[in-house]
């Protein structure tokens, strides 16, 4: 089973007194003891690190206030609590020792209950220490997951903003690419559309393996992740990620506004492929009206034609006829009538064609 009890080393250049200290923490603590300066800095900077340290002012070689600033100056060692432990009781030596970075002083002889108070203290204080560092730490993560988080979605904001430009598949697979280039993540992107396929990748070069891999998984899930690779499946669009991030919580992150980047991709190139198509219909149409009318108008001249030449032929044979000057009259404006009736039907077909090319031109709007 591990310790749990709080770590203290004693450092003094006397073993009796080390031996009396011992005595009266060693139910409640870990005691461990160094000799030097030298050797208590050896000691503090090995894992486990004491909890605190009971330093003696005066020993030979390095002293107290010697070995505790070289401890507080070491990151490793520069948060732990530092009592110094002096024959004298001075403001002089409690300056010294708070200028040199101690956090309590103790005057011998060392009274035990006094003692205990004070590496209490210090435990305590190490303990909260502790905890709002953590709580620090777990603060400044959060704000730089949230500043990240800012960055990330601005990238994909700026892409729906993009898209608005976009005017084929091409162009929308190239914005894919360079989006994904502001997450610094490789990719390859594949759309489909009309028997059509568009590749793209972050080095403008896809390989065929790539390629295939797209090609094969599209009907796949929505999100595949294999090792540290990654593919999503979007309607026409398949994107292969190359490598996922190592941070977790930043590929959940970047997981997230991809798979919002690319519904709104998705919903782009549905669009791109309607407009293709109303765009093919409507020259299709155009090409269809003017052959009508050209038709139109050729059917109207050879109808009107046709009139003449039955009026014509009527007149000539009213001599074989032998009708009266009335009777003429009347069979001849029966079929002017009938002739205009023709006209003005065939004219209403021109009406007709106006209508649908209306259409045609709101389409064009659209």
């Amino acid at each position: 089973m591990v310790d749990q009890k709080p770590r203290v080393l004693i450092v003094d250049d006397s073993r009796g007194d080390i031996r009396i200290v011992n005595e009266n923490l060693k139910d409640h603590y870990t005691v461990i003891a160094a000799t030097s300066g030298q050797t208590a800095i050896e000691v503090s900077s090995k894992d486990p690190k004491p909890d605190v340290i009971l330093m003696d002012v005066e020993m030979p070689g390095m002293n107290g206030y010697e070995t505790c600033k070289k401890l507080k100056s070491n990151p490793a060692t520069s948060e732990i609590d530092i009592i110094f432990v002096s024959a004298h009781d001075t403001v002089e030596e409690i300056l010294a020792g708070y200028e040199a970075g101690g956090t309590d002083y103790l005057t011998k002889p060392i009274e035990p209950l006094q003692l205990k108070s004070k590496l209490k203290i210090a435990v305590e204080h190490g303990q909260q220490r502790k905890t709002i560092s953590n709580e620090k730490q777990s603060v400044e993560k959060i704000a730089r997951t949230a500043m990240d988080s800012a960055g990330e979605q601005g990238v994909v904001l700026e892409f729906f903003k993009q898209s608005f430009d976009a005017k084929n598949p091409e162009a929308l697979a190239d914005l894919i690419i360079s989006s994904l280039d502001l997450f610094h993540l490789n990719s390859s992107v594949q759309i489909r559309y009309d028997d059509i396929t568009v590749d793209r990748a972050t080095n403008n070069c896809i390989v065929p393996l790539e390629k295939e891999l797209l090609t094969r998984l599209k009907d796949h899930n929505k999100i595949i992740e294999k090792g540290q690779r990654a593919i999503f499946n979007f309607g026409g669009i398949s994107l292969l990620i190359k490598t996922i991030p190592s941070d977790a919580d930043k590929w959940g992150r970047l997981r997230d506004f991809i798979s919002i980047l690319l519904e709104g991709a998705t919903s782009k190139l549905q669009s791109l492929v309607i407009s293709n198509q109303v765009s093919s219909l409507v020259l299709n149409s155009n090409y269809a009206l003017e052959q009508i009318a050209e038709t139109q108008r050729a059917h109207k001249k050879e109808t009107q034609n046709i009139a003449d030449r039955l009026l014509v032929r009527l007149e000539n044979s009213f001599h074989s006829l032998g009708l009266l000057h009335d009777q003429e009259e009347m069979l001849y404006k029966l079929v002017q009538d009938g002739v205009n009736e023709t006209l003005t039907h065939v004219e209403q077909g021109d009406e007709i064609d106006h209508a649908i090319k209306d259409i045609v031109k709101q389409l064009q709007t659209i």
